[in-house]
């Protein structure tokens, strides 16, 4: 399913997700796709995330956009960024930069979950809309079977918070090591360049890869009016490669900042809108 940012918001409220075509030049993904091989060629394990040392085809890079300078590259995509941007209603953060490079693996990637808490497992909140989005920008080719698929089950984001009595926890990942998905549950086949963006409450998991390696970025967007205020960074000690845009979107900001002016649309951006 493709959208334009003008449907996004109607379209992400009921379904959950949005896969937006050709997000990011080729340009950009060829650019970012090299400089994330060049970093992790040798596997360093000290960019490994520990919770996800158990599934030894992983790498998973954290902090991607202050080691990797062209990972900012994607934060100038206006077709990207325009749809967390109006999602969030204009409140725009980024909480996490990653990269992942997926290889060949028999079993499922991930298991069914979710990427929120007990805090924040409730059900959508359509007035308010939510807190956390998380967007993958797919390097790869996942058109074919077993290409380390992202499944996703739409309108899961309503679910309450303990639906986890029901099926869709050990039963429902003991099937998927079998290769069955529940009901309504949707595989995403993208091509270099797509993007998916869904909330932190959607259900979802990673098939097996049996074909080649999978490379992604992840971006995890929050509401800019939760970044603390008292925790200023001086840009002095920011990486030297972001631009004052990124800086922004990443929390960096002067110790004399007005705090209030934090909650006065930090982002400023009709920029990503208006491209």
């Amino acid at each position: 399913m493709t959208t334009s940012p003008d449907d996004a918001v109607a379209q992400f409220t009921e379904q959950g997700y949005l896969l937006l075509k050709q997000a990011v030049p080729d340009s950009i993904v060829s650019t970012l796709d090299t400089a994330v091989r060049k970093l992790t060629d040798d596997r360093d394990p000290d960019l490994t995330h520990s919770s996800f040392n158990t599934n030894p085809a992983l790498t998973h890079v954290r902090n991607a956009a202050n080691i990797i300078p062209e990972y900012q590259l994607l934060f100038e995509c206006g077709a990207l960024m325009s749809v967390p941007h109006r999602i969030l209603n204009g409140s725009l953060q980024v909480l996490g930069s990653e990269v992942l490079r997926r290889g060949i693996y028999q079993q499922a990637h991930e298991p069914w979950h979710r990427d929120s808490g007990p805090y924040l497992e409730r059900p959508y909140d359509k007035l308010n809309g939510p807190l956390h989005l998380k967007t993958q920008v797919f390097f790869t080719d996942t058109r074919p079977r077993d290409s380390g698929n992202l499944v996703l089950i739409p309108t899961s984001h309503w679910w309450p918070a303990n639906r986890k009595d029901d099926a869709y926890w050990e039963a429902a990942n003991d099937a998927l090591a079998q290769g069955v998905l529940p009901d309504g549950a949707l595989s995403i086949h993208a091509e270099p360049g797509d993007a998916v963006v869904f909330g932190n409450t959607m259900w979802h998991a990673v098939l097996p890869n049996r074909t080649q390696e999978r490379r992604s970025a992840i971006i995890r967007f929050g509401q800019a009016w939760l970044r603390p205020y008292d925790h200023p960074c001086d840009p002095a000690i920011a990486a030297d490669h972001l631009s004052p845009q990124s800086r922004m979107l990443l929390g960096y900001h002067a110790s004399e900042v007005n705090p209030v002016d934090l909650y006065k649309d930090p982002t400023s951006t009709e920029s990503w809108c208006a491209r």
